[in-house]
């Protein structure tokens, strides 16, 4: 990747930030000048490696990114073939992302207050009623009602060609980027089955509608162009495909999610949906339509589409050329066991406005999402919070009073369905700044450990926006090697304990390593090699980190699970974690239970993974 090029591109994006993200430009456009006023007094493989990373946190800003790259690369190469769109770069990763109130009666959940549904930010909630605290009566509805489950079936331009870059060699996230995916490319051709058939949202709207207006949209599946993939359906059996969109600023009257029927007799299926783009006051607003691809409750797909909402017919092809759908591909076969509770989290048109949908196996969650606005930028409050660490009451109790109604009573009425086992609960946000697992409850399911999310309820949370990390988060991994990164002339308790390898924090050794990556790699305090080699691990390794880093980045990569503390502890959990891992125990669980024994210390640990993933051994898996 040349550093020169990218740095081209990025202040591109920076010159084009209000259009491609609109009233959330704010956030990308503070952390992204420091970047760019350091040109020229830093090293610039490391600064434009810093700049892609940033970058890739924000989707429509990371494909018209990646879409300047390819340019870039095209023009380098003397090539006239148009880039494709929708195709990540082979050194790139695809984007992640990123007072209180009285509690109502039950376990869990702050006081009822005024929510907001996408299409008015100043509209109240129309939720069905849920029960009552405890209760899961007959009018609850059901998932394995069939009554209750029957829904409606319905050019770029090109930048100027660079000047050729001299041969740098690849950076360093790239030749780690490059060593995993190699590894998951020669696991996918030891596979006795052929190339899986690959599926991708489908969002097709105007690229300019008026405010008014009614606009129609047709939403489904759409099929990859994979070289050799078959010509068959992207489900081997049929199955129920459920779309939930997210799209402020507009009303929906026939709701806001479809069923689709996904089989060989209709492999690619589409529904029509109507939207009214609701007045506006300005001449031109940007807007998002945001899709969410759910089969049993597990969501297995994400999709998103920039367009522009007009206040006059007498503005319509003023604005720029179409843009693409960004997001993950979906999966409908092996999706795996969903978690009781899913909290899909999407940023707003404003910063600090968020929205949440749910979904659950259990019951039939509402259609309409539900309005989170924090009252300043997400990383501000993240920032806040982080302040409150030696008060995890007040942190806790802050967040919970943050987070919409719907999510508790949703919360309280699985717990009931399934106790006296504890609810699975997976938090799937765009956003990577707040630690929605340490809301607290005011009244816990279990008033003998601490009352904080985490605790409560088995949970794990994963990035949300771009083509990787895909959905549905693994619910498996290898759990056999192991190497431990640190420095010092002593044995690591992990080395004697688990026969775990020693790596020097060195990079060379870790690239070494990463030649033939183990299942787990855990970092230790003080190797400072951790972050900056973190953006280009992965390839289904689990990864544990002993001081705060970017987890993000991991998981971009291909890491199957991340466990990294908020703020710096140093407890030395590990040991005891990683043998009740082996013994089968998923690490979600373990660390809610290690949390519930040292929650001054065990709380700070954050998990980024699906709440059932395993850590399997060979023998088990054989």
């Amino acid at each position: 990747m040349d550093p020169v090029a990218v740095m081209r591109a990025a202040r591109t994006i920076r010159d084009e930030l209000d259009s491609l993200l609109g009233d959330s430009s704010g956030e990308l456009r503070d952390r992204l000048d420091p970047l760019l006023a350091e040109e020229g007094g830093q090293a610039p493989g490391p600064l434009a490696d810093a700049v892609v990373m940033l970058i890739a946190q924000y989707g429509p800003a990371w494909e018209r990114f990646t879409l300047l790259l390819r340019s870039n690369d095209q023009a380098t190469a003397g090539e006239s073939a148009p880039p494709s769109t929708g195709q990540s770069g082979p050194d790139l990763p695809a984007p992640g992302s990123t007072g209180p109130h009285s509690l109502p009666p039950g376990p869990a959940g702050p006081a009822p207050s005024d929510s907001a549904s996408p299409d008015s930010s100043s509209s109240g909630s129309t939720n069905p009623s849920w029960p009552p605290p405890g209760q899961t009566g007959p009018d609850w509805p059901r998932l394995d009602d069939p009554a209750t489950v029957a829904l409606k079936h319905e050019p770029q331009p090109e930048p100027p060609p660079a000047r050729p870059a001299r041969d740098r060699g690849p950076s360093v996230i790239g030749r780690l980027t490059g060593a995993f995916r190699r590894r998951r490319v020669e696991h996918v051709e030891q596979a006795p089955a052929g190339p899986e058939p690959e599926v991708f949202p489908l969002i097709e709207v105007p690229d300019e509608v008026v405010a008014g207006r009614e606009a129609e949209m047709e939403i489904g599946l759409s099929p990859g162009e994979i070289p050799g993939a078959p010509a068959a359906s992207p489900a081997p059996e049929p199955v129920d495909l459920d779309i939930q969109i997210v799209a402020e600023g507009f009303e929906a009257p026939g709701g806001w999610r479809v069923r689709l029927r996904v089989g060989e007799a209709s492999p690619y299926p589409r529904a029509t949906l109507r939207l009214f783009p609701l007045p506006q006051d300005q001449p031109v607003t940007a807007r998002q339509i945001q899709a969410i691809h759910v089969v049993r409750g597990q969501v297995t797909g994400f999709g998103v589409r920039a367009l522009a909402v007009l206040d006059s017919p007498g503005l319509l092809g003023q604005e720029a050329a179409p843009q693409p759908v960004a997001g993950t591909r979906v999966r409908l076969a092996d999706a795996g066991e969903p978690a009781d509770v899913t909290a899909v989290i999407v940023h707003g048109d404003r910063p600090g406005r968020l929205w949440w949908t749910y979904q659950s196996p259990h019951f039939t969650t509402p259609d309409r999402a539900e309005i989170c606005d924090l009252g300043m930028r997400t990383s501000e409050f993240g920032r806040q919070l982080a302040g409150q660490a030696q008060n995890l009451q007040d942190m806790g109790r802050r967040i919970a009073s943050t987070i919409p109604r719907g999510f508790w009573e949703l919360l309280n009425a699985v717990a009931g369905r399934v106790a006296p086992r504890r609810p699975s609960v997976l938090i799937l946000s765009q956003e990577p700044h707040v630690p929605w697992e340490l809301a607290a409850l005011e009244r816990p399911f279990d008033s003998s450990i601490p009352g904080f999310l985490n605790c409560q309820a088995v949970t794990g949370r994963w990035p949300l926006g771009g083509r990787r990390p895909e959905l549905p988060p693994p619910a498996r991994t290898g759990g056999d090697s192991m190497a431990v990164v640190y420095g010092g002339a002593e044995v690591h308790p992990l080395v004697t304990a688990f026969g775990a390898t020693r790596v020097s924090p060195v990079l060379g050794d870790v690239l070494a390593m990463f030649a033939e990556p183990p299942d787990m790699i855990h970092f230790t305090a003080g190797s400072t090699v951790s972050e900056a080699l973190g953006r280009g691990m992965g390839a289904g390794s689990f990864v544990f980190l002993e001081e705060p880093a970017d987890c993000q980045a991991f998981l971009l990569a291909g890491a199957s699970g991340v466990v990294a503390p908020l703020w710096p502890v140093g407890d030395g959990l590990a040991p005891e974690f990683y043998r009740r891992c082996s013994a089968g125990e998923p690490p979600a669980e373990v660390l809610r239970s290690l949390r519930c024994q040292a929650p001054a210390t065990a709380s700070a640990y954050q998990f980024f993974g699906h709440p059932s993933l395993t850590l399997s051994r060979a023998q088990s898996r054989a």
